[in-house]
């Protein structure tokens, strides 16, 4: 991924998980009762979690003889005759005296013929029963209040990611792969659902599940409780270092993700060419290039964790074995009930799993910290224009738009406009021509203030185009693009796209004006008809003629074109050049012209050479002075072996000049590629 440029970036700084976090975690704050509904959830969860291996053990002390929860229960303080052991009820089981107390119901009403031994089983099987019915209700319920919650996030996060994308100047896409923005609001965000809400809320429930444990766990046996939990520092130290490795990788790996993506869709977009240059071999290397460094890297990741959580595994084993070795010399010494020691055992894991968890929570955390940079790296980026504060709103143009000695340069210093000065009155037409590199691209982005001079002034109806409302200037700016984008809709979409409220009849209307009423109407479904990923299944012309259409309906006082007709045939330019003639009609309008015999009646005809106005004047004005515009004139005369513009007589070619029949040909390309 190239750097971010002045726009900020992985090379310009590293996100503190102390500072991510938190700032992921706000995103929550819309959920808040939801979210404090998931943790009573997690509370009663963890609690439940706790008991039935408490269960477990008033079964064991069933079987042994050490309990009794039906028929002649025996007093606390009876000594066992097979063991001399002496129960103390401070530290027998909680739940024993709400079993008790259920099997005495159970015996008086509904097995009042049966034994001890039966009521005892029963209770045993329906506390199972109705611990185990009554948890997954509760963990259903928190499921589908997690998922509700984490999709909100997600989609809230997702939603601001792409406003703010659609916000970012022009120069940040010029530093940036598209493929790898999509990756930030796609993929990067999509994985933040795993640890925004999921694991935190199963790391609440883990750490609550801990208190209960750790409380009924010191209650009966402290000693053996902090044998038990020997290995935790050393399981946490692990975490941490192994957490910052897979941070590292993770980060690495979110960065290879946006190049691969960025690849696939740059190919995509250019398969044409790719077919035509018979470099598919080609391009499958690059793809598996990028393809192998994400392997490798997942390969790496897939390694550390499957080396880290053996070692988990045997720490928990280490407390295992102390609770079984030091348990059992309890148990046989008469100091632990066999019920008590077997709830110790299945306790165990609850003790260790909190911290298990943590370790799995921290491992996500870094999983996702890579993807919250990204993310966060996208959000914090300024556009480098937008409106000022308490900006003007601007009320209906006039038209009028002037260049007071404006300068621009792009940020790597190169100077790409000097001193340029000029006026355009409301339904001028303002023709901007010069050899490539002259600046003529760059000026007209001046004015939608895609980017902000540098010095002087732009002015559009006398207002300073910095100081108002950026939105309210560009939808009174129409722009037809040398190559028209068109989206992936039907025509009608698209036409739409100039006036979201235009009705059938101004869709028709405009159209026709545009002279593209009459094949839309004979497409398979007219107006209906989808034209695939920008306008695909039509010809150039006629996405020409429906851009054209679109600045029509969306009726712009001020218009900025690029004629975009020498790529096609003589009868298609001349429909071209008619809708444009409806198109520009009491509109100011700038041109960049390509063939000069279709700016011979602009107002005014501005050369610019070398980032400077080098001249000005009508057509007629610029050949008599012989400069850098009738030098122009002269090489597409050579071409196209027409001195005379449509309007003008014929003139005998001067000296050394040389006429050619084929008058398809263009001037060189004049136009620095692509307008705006």
């Amino acid at each position: 991924m190239r750097g971010m440029g002045r726009h900020g970036g992985a090379d310009d700084r590293k996100v503190n998980f102390r500072q991510t976090y938190p700032r992921l975690l706000r995103y929550a704050r819309p959920y808040w009762r939801l979210v404090a509904l998931i943790l009573a959830l997690s509370l009663v969860t963890a609690f439940l979690s706790v008991l039935p291996p408490q269960v477990m053990g008033v079964a064991v002390d069933e079987i042994t003889g050490f309990g009794r929860l039906a028929g002649d229960h025996a007093p606390a303080q009876t000594t066992d005759e097979r063991s001399g052991v002496v129960p103390d009820l401070r530290k027998s089981l909680p739940i024993v005296p709400y079993m008790q107390r259920a099997a005495a119901y159970m015996a008086s009403t509904w097995l009042t013929e049966s034994s001890p031994a039966v009521v005892s089983a029963t209770v045993l099987v329906g506390a199972f029963l109705v611990l185990f019915v009554i948890s997954r209700v509760f963990s259903a319920i928190q499921g589908i209040i997690m998922a509700k919650v984490g999709q909100g996030l997600i989609f809230d996060m997702r939603s601001q990611a792409y406003r703010h994308v659609q916000k970012l100047s022009l120069s940040y896409f010029e530093d940036q792969q598209t493929g790898d923005v999509m990756s930030r609001v796609v993929n990067d965000v999509n994985s933040l659902e795993s640890v925004i809400v999921g694991p935190v809320i199963r790391l609440i429930t883990d750490v609550c599940r801990l208190g209960f444990v750790l409380y009924f766990c010191m209650l009966w046996d402290w000693q053996l409780t902090s044998l038990s939990l020997t290995a935790a520092p050393l399981l946490l130290l692990s975490t941490y270092f192994v957490g910052k490795l897979l941070r590292r990788n993770f980060r690495e790996l979110r960065r290879k993700v946006g190049e691969l993506n960025a690849l696939i869709q740059d190919n995509i977009s250019g398969i044409r060419i790719i077919q035509s240059f018979v470099r598919e071999e080609h391009e499958l290397g690059r793809f598996n290039v990028k393809s192998r460094e994400n392997y490798t890297l997942n390969v790496r990741l897939a390694s550390i964790f499957a080396t880290f959580r053996p070692w988990v595994d045997f720490l928990n084993q280490i407390g295992i074995l102390v609770v079984l070795g030091v348990g059992s010399v309890k148990v046989m010494n008469g100091e632990l009930n066999p019920g008590m020691f077997v709830v110790f055992l299945q306790y165990l894991p609850m003790l260790f799993g909190p911290i298990t968890g943590l370790t799995r929570f921290y491992n996500h955390v870094q999983r996702a910290l890579a993807s919250c940079e990204r993310v966060f790296e996208l959000l914090d980026t300024d556009p480098a224009v937008e409106s000022p504060p308490n900006a003007m709103q601007l009320p209906p143009l006039r038209g009028e738009v002037e260049f007071r000695h404006v300068d621009f340069e792009y940020r790597d210093g190169v100077q790409v406009l000097h001193d340029i000065h000029l006026h355009a009155k409301p339904g001028q037409m303002m023709a901007l021509v010069g050899p490539s590199g002259a600046g003529k691209t760059t000026l007209v982005n001046l004015i939608p203030r895609f980017y902000d001079i540098s010095a002087g002034g732009l002015l559009v109806d006398g207002e300073d185009v910095r100081q108002v409302d950026l939105d309210s200037l560009r939808s009174q700016i129409g722009i037809v693009l040398q190559d028209p984008f068109l989206f992936n809709a039907t025509v009608k979409e698209n036409l739409r796209y100039g006036r979201h409220g235009a009705t059938d009849d101004d869709l028709i209307e405009a159209a026709k004006a545009a002279n593209a009423h009459g094949f839309i109407s004979d497409l398979v479904d007219g107006y209906d008809t989808l034209i695939g990923e920008r306008g695909v299944k039509l010809s150039g012309g006629q996405r020409q003629r429906i851009s054209i259409a679109r600045a029509i309906l969306a009726d712009a006082r001020i218009l900025i074109l690029d004629e975009a007709t020498s790529s096609v045939d003589s009868e298609t330019e001349m429909l071209i050049q008619q809708a444009i003639d409806n198109l520009v009609r009491n509109r100011t309008t700038f041109v960049i012209a390509h063939r000069l015999s279709t700016v011979q009646h602009a107002d005014q005809i501005i050369v610019l050479e070398d980032g400077s106005i080098v001249e000005t004047g009508s057509h007629e004005e610029l050949l008599d002075k012989g400069g850098l515009y009738a030098r122009l004139h002269d090489v597409q005369f050579r071409l196209n072996g027409d001195r005379a513009g449509p309007d003008e007589p014929e003139q005998e070619p001067r000296a050394g000049r040389r006429g050619s029949a084929n008058d398809e040909y263009d001037i060189p390309d004049l136009t620095n590629g692509s307008v705006i």
